[in-house]
């Protein structure tokens, strides 16, 4: 597996990552989780690295089932 997906090994709290790494955690394809991140308001660029702020994405998938009626 990638390196930069077994970042968390240490015991470290992830707060965002690449969109490989998000797909992976929300099990979505590319395309997908690149949607879900812009309506989220999830995307943050540091030069010309695009990372995903996994607890926006968290907030917004929690907020879709609420809407839902679910729990």
């Amino acid at each position: 597996m990638n390196n930069r997906l077994e970042r968390n090994t240490m015991g470290v709290e992830v707060k965002t990552g690449r969109i490989d790494q998000a797909c992976a955690r929300y099990g979505v394809g590319r395309n997908t989780m690149r949607s879900i991140a812009e309506q989220a308001g999830a995307v943050r660029r540091i030069g010309k690295n695009y990372l995903i702020d996994f607890g926006d994405v968290d907030n917004f998938m929690d907020s879709l089932g609420r809407e839902s009626g679910g729990q």
